[in-house]
């Protein structure tokens, strides 16, 4: 065999076995990401699946809904970042665990949200409210609500989200915080919203809104180490919130029930899910501010009472890192 039919041979097999790992997806970086719940809330991070952005980018990424299981399996290193309030990145701090809070889906001013049955009229009124569980940004508000107004009410913990409404059409509990996207069902069927952030004069005195709710975050060394597969995920969450700001509620919907973990929903209520939770999604396009921060933590304390703001293991410094974003949008106007 000549020289060069052996070099031809070897061009060939080498072509061959390019186009195979690229058909196979082994050309692209993993990227998996653990949903707290399959809820229109924390859709950012699933279009960017279904749209096919993180694919373009140069990603094998995939999105599970594993419910109230993120924090341990994150932890455990079955998944590169938690979909879910930002707050359960802090829960392990206390164990030596090193977490980075790396983006932020939506406002805290969207976990105000409180409904009930119709013979509530006030927070004092209610005698048990179901919500989220401890640890998640909705669950520090149940406690700021509870704490400030001096209400009696029990707190039934939910591990899905989308079974918090029900709980109380059920007779369950006569109470609920949750999204407005996730509440909307409620108030379709006989409940009333008792708190409204966007009516002002409906929240309780002293409350902390506004500050970071939803969010992605991940094990410190983890994320470092996949630092070339975090910035191309940050360039397709870029995409993703272009998409939701310019297209209509009803094509965000179709393109989210595309998701298996969205395959029961009909278009028709994630359309108005979605209607409802454009307002709160993307607060600062994802950044987190250091400037914002000490807020955020203020509101977290009454879900995690252990938190200590003067602790620098819970600083910005520490807990938040915002590397990944700035390699991908430049740097911010306000920190």
């Amino acid at each position: 065999m000549t020289k060069s039919i052996r070099r031809v041979l070897v061009l060939s097999v080498a072509l061959l076995s390019s186009n195979a790992l690229a058909q196979s997806g082994g050309g692209l970086e993993k990227l998996t990401v653990l949903s707290g719940g399959n809820v229109t809330p924390a859709a950012p991070a699933f279009l960017a699946e279904t749209l096919g952005f993180a694919r373009a980018e140069g990603l094998d990424y995939s999105v599970k809904t594993v419910f109230a299981n993120v924090l341990n399996l994150v932890v455990a290193g079955d998944g590169d970042l938690g979909n879910i309030g930002v707050s359960t990145a802090l829960v392990p701090v206390r164990e030596g665990k090193e977490t980075s809070i790396v983006y932020a889906i939506s406002s805290g001013l969207g976990t105000g949200f409180l409904v009930a049955s119709p013979k509530v009229k006030s927070i004092s009124d209610c005698t048990r409210l179901s919500t989220s569980r401890a640890g998640s940004a909705v669950f520090s508000t149940a406690m700021a609500y509870k704490t400030l107004t001096g209400a009696k009410f029990n707190i039934l913990e939910i591990g899905d989200p989308n079974q918090i409404v029900p709980s109380v059409l059920s007779g369950g509990s006569d109470c609920a915080i949750q999204a407005l996207a996730l509440l909307q069902s409620g108030l379709d069927n006989g409940l009333h919203l008792v708190v409204d952030p966007r009516k002002p004069a409906t929240i309780p005195a002293g409350t902390v809104q506004d500050t970071v709710s939803t969010g992605l975050w991940g094990m410190k060394e983890n994320l470092q180490k996949k630092r070339s597969a975090m910035e191309k995920f940050m360039r397709s969450m870029k995409r993703v919130e272009q998409f939701i700001k310019t297209r209509p509620a009803s094509e965000v919907a179709a393109a989210l029930v595309k998701h298996p973990d969205f395959k029961t929903f009909k278009v028709e209520d994630i359309t108005k899910q979605v209607e409802l939770e454009k307002l709160f999604w993307f607060p600062d396009s994802g950044y987190v501010r250091s400037s914002a921060w000490p807020v955020s933590l203020k509101f977290f304390q009454y879900g995690l009472p252990f938190v200590d703001a003067g602790n620098k293991l819970y600083s910005w410094d520490a807990r938040v890192d915002m590397s990944y974003w700035i390699a991908a949008n430049g740097q911010p106007a306000n920190k």
